[in-house]
């Protein structure tokens, strides 16, 4: 005899989990040109870095210098942080004379009302 099938809140318990499988509508799973096109991409940049052009079958070699970003980049990020630094000196001035001005000006005293009897 079997058992009775009772209806309860875990009868759609599932043993594995769900998955998702995303299949491109726009892109092909076989791409045949990609690898050539990696080649010739990796080859470029090899050009243009001076360095000897990578092996296809070989494994890419990995470089850790200390000067990997190049000078522009760098000078080009030092100006922008002392940009940054300008403006945020010239709102902190322009903010400490708005206020001394508040209170130098019959603002001033209107605040001064408002805080005594506020």
């Amino acid at each position: 005899m079997q058992a009775p099938k009772l209806k309860g809140m875990f009868r759609n318990v599932r043993t594995t989990p769900r998955s998702f499988v995303f299949k491109s509508r726009h892109l092909s799973d076989d791409r045949p040109d990609w690898d050539e096109r990696k080649r010739r991409i990796e080859q470029e940049i090899a050009k243009q870095n001076g360095d000897v052009s990578p092996d296809i079958d070989g494994p890419s070699k990995i470089r850790f210098s200390r000067n990997s970003r190049s000078n522009s980049i760098k000078t080009s990020a030092r100006k922008a942080n002392l940009r940054v630094v300008l403006i945020g000196v010239v709102l902190l001035f322009v903010t400490y004379r708005i206020l001394v001005w508040a209170e130098e000006t019959e603002f001033g005293k209107m605040l001064e009302f408002i805080r005594d009897n506020g």
